[in-house]
């Protein structure tokens, strides 16, 4: 597929205050010390860190600047009240006053700097019955060195509202969507979507992701044909589903299913692969359907071995690349998936989010079992200061008797990467 010409979404920083875990202003930054926005960022972190917090505050930003975009253009100023229920049933937005830290009910602020210049930033504020909704940065000098306009609107601000609401709502397109969001029990979040769903699919491919999987495969477009085509071919890139030809069927009840075939061996519908299996062709059929400029994923490697969670990894890279999506967010608990960098969360006793981005360790996580896949044997240098100690098998290679044969991975102390059951 073609890298599109259309404005990207990627994100180099987003900043949260007053949002469940987060409460100061807490910077998540998706971008290098030298400014390159990540194209696949990765959260790390542990359970209740605040990983699917900050997910849910951009699914927010994206639902409430779409919301203040429509409601804007007929409105004669820059902020606007909605009672709750209104906000949640009509306007599809998620939010509830228990999303504010306790004790807190100051303004909610999430603010998302673009890659390619210019910020937005949506504030909310718990008003009893009602929520005061506003945006800054559409008309500020972040932008374009307009000034903010109050008052009604004209048309030609209209006229430019618009445009911007088009950028930001379907980006990729009539049909698109800003975000895409998968859960870790596969739930979708789509954002722009009246009503998202909430139930959790007994498979982790969805009756919906099945359904969009069938009109690829039946669509005259060719675009879609091209991402059906794009499909079969990413689940033919793992092994155990190699060779198998992949159709989808419309089943007597409308629904559709999937069929994995060795032709005149044996027929698989997708229930009856692998766990692992039906992990892959599910997170495939989501980055391939989605339609959206950001596609976020919780816990990629739920049921995959390390060899088909790095295939996930580079197939997911690949798809930014060909410009089917702008961005990849994954919150993950394995570095299989970083690249040089992460961004680190942490959870105070009190309950406060912190976020930092550091260098990823995957050298040390991941080092031992690559050298050991190449042939490397495992040789400790002792604990105490000062002294070395080699085991038996390599002195021969330290005093002049000949080198070891294999190669050798190494490791010092407590700080090792390596497991201490090694280190004797």
């Amino acid at each position: 597929m073609n890298p599109r010409a259309t404005p990207s979404l990627r994100i180099s920083r987003l900043v949260v205050q007053n949002f469940r875990t987060f409460h100061g202003p807490t910077e998540i930054p998706l971008a290098s010390a030298g400014g390159v926005a990540d194209e696949v960022a990765v959260f790390h972190g542990g359970n209740g860190s605040g990983k699917s917090n900050a997910l849910a505050a951009l699914e927010l930003f994206f639902r409430l600047a779409g919301l203040w975009m429509r409601q804007r253009a007929n409105a004669r100023g820059d902020y606007f009240t909605l009672d709750w229920e209104r906000l949640t049933d009509d306007a599809g937005v998620i939010a509830s006053p228990r999303d504010w830290p306790p004790s807190t009910r100051e303004f909610m602020h999430i603010r998302v700097h673009f890659a390619l210049g210019g910020t937005a930033m949506v504030s909310i504020a718990h008003a009893g019955n009602e929520v005061l909704i506003g945006m800054d940065g559409v008309w500020g000098q972040s932008v374009d060195g307009n000034q903010f306009y109050a008052g009604e609107l004209q048309p030609q601000e209209q006229e430019r509202l618009g445009t911007i609401r088009a950028k930001v709502e379907t980006p990729l397109g009539p049909g698109s969507r800003p975000l895409f969001r998968l859960d870790a029990r596969r739930r979708e979040h789509r954002t722009g979507q009246t009503k998202p769903r909430s139930d959790a699919p007994a498979s982790p491919l969805s009756a919906e992701l099945a359904t969009r999987l069938l009109d690829l495969a039946t669509s005259l477009e060719p675009l879609d044909t091209e991402r059906w085509r794009a499909f079969t071919q990413l689940i033919s890139r793992f092994k155990t589903l190699a060779g198998r030809e992949v159709n989808v069927l419309r089943l007597p009840d409308g629904s559709a299913d999937l069929r994995f075939e060795i032709r005149g061996k044996q027929i698989l519908r997708v229930s009856e692969l692998s766990s692992g299996e039906q992990q892959v062709v599910a997170l495939c059929a989501a980055v391939l359907t989605s339609r959206a400029a950001i596609v976020a994923i919780e816990e990629p490697e739920i049921s995959l071995d390390p060899s088909y969670q790095e295939l996930l990894g580079d197939m997911l890279r690949e798809q930014v690349r060909s410009g089917l999506v702008d961005q990849i967010i994954l919150e993950s608990h394995v570095p299989i998936f970083d690249g040089p960098e992460v961004v680190r969360f942490s959870r105070s006793p009190e309950g406060v989010t912190s976020v930092v981005r550091q260098p990823s360790d995957l050298v040390g996580a991941d080092l031992r079992e690559r050298a050991r896949a190449r042939g490397a044997e495992d040789q400790c240098l002792s604990p105490p200061p000062g002294l070395t100690r080699f085991t038996s098998g390599t002195r021969r290679s330290k005093r002049g008797k000949g080198r070891s044969r294999g190669r050798s991975a190494v490791c010092s102390g407590e700080d090792s990467p390596f497991s201490r059951a090694t280190c004797p």
